[in-house]
């Protein structure tokens, strides 16, 4: 496993247990940009013991001044970060922008909104993702 995979293993184990805070990990590990940069940004913090935590709270401050901080992406990409945070249920952010989501990305989000409102198995059955 390399490190962001292992990274985001980490993450999903520290959210267990909140469906939304599961939700919100799953979506920035499957997306693929967030993690990694993230990571670059030290907003994924080492809390010992190989246990991590995304600092939300950072992280909602930089969606609110997008492509002028320390974090890059694209409209889509800083969507799909948006979107994260809304889903822990700590941060109220703007998401005016999600018809900027490619199929894929947009995908992923439905299938993380519908995990953060019922859990995993739930949102599975629904098939959000295709084959």
């Amino acid at each position: 496993m390399d490190h962001i995979t292992t990274l985001g293993v980490r993450l999903g184990e520290r959210a267990a247990g909140s469906w939304q805070e599961e939700a919100a990990v799953w979506l920035l590990a499957s997306h693929g940009h967030w993690l990694p940069e993230l990571a670059r940004a030290q907003m994924v913090i080492a809390d010992g013991d190989s246990q991590f935590r995304i600092a939300w709270r950072q992280v909602a401050s930089a969606c609110l001044t997008a492509g002028d901080g320390q974090l890059v992406g694209t409209l889509s990409e800083w969507q799909v970060l948006r979107l994260a945070c809304v889903l822990t249920g700590r941060h109220v952010l703007g998401l005016s922008d999600l018809a900027s989501l490619d199929e894929n990305n947009r995908r992923l989000a439905l299938h993380a909104v519908a995990w953060a409102a019922g859990g995993r198995a739930w949102a599975d059955t629904l098939d959000l993702l295709g084959d």
